[in-house]
């Protein structure tokens, strides 16, 4: 009898750890940036003039990927028959590549914007419940990847941001399983949700991978396109390489 508590108490037990995994990274993040000095990265970018052409291109850009990201959520299909429910979509690979390209709150506003953009358009058969749980754990998987990229902004920084924010991703979306979905949908038996939260653990790893694929392969290329002509820094550098190897832009 005492085994079999303990195995039908297990879903809250894993549910209350990872819920303070993700306080304790949240808290972790917010030391980061409170105690980042004044000529390190976090404010190297804030420190640069703004003009209002880069203010532009920059709003055009998170308006694209606000854009492709509400287009990728009408994009769906199921998965797993285990789970009707759940249909996957690509719409967290803009909010990284956002999140990457202008830091982690760019990535948390194209993920709102997406989600209400959605809402306002079609509307919601869950009472909302669907469109708050991709709210929080999309926002979560956009700052946590967006945060470590930013402190280290090379091939390994983008595949550790990418790992440890699909694991903060999947824990967020066990939380929200078992304590918004599960029991919206009824079921509050244990040995269901039991069975039901594993499912949903393996769909979200599943989709946390193909995401995390997709935005490692697409980020570089769109990140070059998107900023050669308009960071100044890389139109200097392309101006002395042709100086040295006597190319011109014609």
């Amino acid at each position: 009898m005492i085994n079999l508590l303990c195995f039908e108490e297990l879903p809250s037990m894993i549910g209350a750890v990872l819920g303070i995994i993700i306080g304790l990274e949240w808290i972790a993040i917010a030391f980061l940036l409170i105690s980042q000095k004044s000529g390190k990265r976090f404010t190297a970018r804030r420190d640069r003039k703004v003009t209002k052409k880069s203010s532009a291109i920059y709003l055009a850009h998170v308006a694209f990927f606000s854009a492709l990201g509400v287009a990728l959520l009408y994009l769906e299909f199921p998965l797993l028959p285990a789970t009707p429910w759940l249909e996957m979509n690509f719409s967290d690979v803009p909010t990284l590549l956002a999140s990457f390209m202008y830091g982690p709150i760019t990535g948390a506003v194209v993920n709102v914007v997406k989600i209400v953009v959605k809402l306002l358009i079609s509307g919601t058969s869950t009472n909302l419940v669907g469109p708050l749980s991709n709210l929080i754990s999309g926002t979560i998987y956009a700052v946590v990847a967006g945060t470590i990229y930013m402190l280290r902004r090379n091939k390994k920084g983008a595949i550790v941001s990418i790992v440890v924010g699909g694991v903060v991703f999947c824990g967020a979306m066990w939380v929200c399983n078992q304590f918004i979905l599960l029991p919206f949908y009824g079921m509050t038996e244990p040995s269901v949700m039991y069975t039901a939260l594993w499912w949903t653990l393996l769909f979200n790893f599943i989709k946390v991978t193909v995401t995390s694929v997709l935005t490692f392969v697409v980020y570089k290329p769109l990140s070059r396109a998107l900023h050669w002509q308009t960071d100044p820094s890389r139109r200097k550098k392309n101006a002395q390489t042709q100086e040295s190897t006597g190319e011109s832009d014609t």
